[in-house]
């Protein structure tokens, strides 16, 4: 646990390091990048190492909410370093290392944790993992459509203009969205297994909006590769899609809140 503990306080101040590395190579345009990424490879590796102390259990998977997070964060910067290898989307690092920095510690101060068993722990890590990268989809949807639509008024900020070309940010987040839509699919598939009775497992309202999400999201993809659809039409679908998904969550705990209250 100790050296869980240092790899995870390590893996922090790196990902604050490559932080201020990138707001500097974003004020004054040095080419930091390789340095930046060297730097990520690190945190990420030693965030990786913490994270298997905390969600590792004997013949079963530890989840809490601190380590929740933390696998999140640690998702969201490994995606970022991946989509690196053939474009350079660096500068993303600007919203996703400072959070990875806080939340790389989290499983250390949050201890509460729920045991499950490997093959229902294993469905929870392809749905947490769904979720982390259709939500990294999602900012980048965002970030996207404020980026376009400052082009186009001439009215680029500092940070604006150092995010990565409109093609490459349209690239982005159409392979992050494939990525997601994966993994959704293969969440989906692996509920059922664990699926008794709808109404007495109180899972009608988080499958039914998962099933809306996973259906948008299926639309999009098809208009994509038939008919061309991105840009606006990319971002607004992935915002519309990820909504109902937070909806399959959030709603399912306010069942529960109110059956309990």
């Amino acid at each position: 646990m100790i050296t869980s503990g240092f790899s995870a306080l390590f893996a922090s101040l790196l990902y604050l390091y490559a932080s201020f590395l990138l707001w500097h190579k974003i004020q004054t345009q040095k080419p930091l990048r390789n340095r930046i990424l060297g730097i990520a490879v690190i945190a990420i590796a030693l965030h990786a190492i913490s994270l298997n102390a905390t969600l590792a259990g004997e013949n079963e998977i530890l989840f809490g909410f601190g380590n929740g997070l933390s696998l999140i964060a640690w998702l969201a910067s490994s995606i970022l370093l991946i989509t690196n290898f053939n474009k350079e989307t660096d500068t993303l690092g600007i919203f996703i290392f400072p959070l990875a920095a806080l939340t790389t510690l989290l499983p250390f101060g949050l201890t509460d944790t729920h045991p499950l068993p490997y093959e229902l722990g294993s469905h929870v890590l392809i749905s947490i993992s769904a979720y982390s990268i259709m939500g990294l989809a999602t900012a980048q949807a965002i970030l996207y459509s404020i980026q376009e639509r400052r082009f186009r008024k001439k009215q680029l900020s500092t940070l604006l203009r150092a995010l990565p070309p409109l093609q490459i940010m349209e690239k982005t987040l159409i392979q992050l969205i494939v990525i997601g839509f994966v993994f959704l699919s293969f969440a989906l598939l692996s509920g059922v297994f664990f699926i008794e009775n709808l109404f007495a497992q109180h899972l009608v309202h988080k499958t039914f909006f998962a099933i809306l999400a996973w259906s948008i999201y299926a639309i999009f993809l098809l208009g994509h590769f038939q008919r061309g659809w991105r840009g606006q039409k990319a971002a607004k679908y992935s915002i519309w899609a990820y909504g109902f998904l937070i909806l399959s969550y959030i709603g399912t705990e306010l069942v529960f809140f109110f059956m309990q209250s």
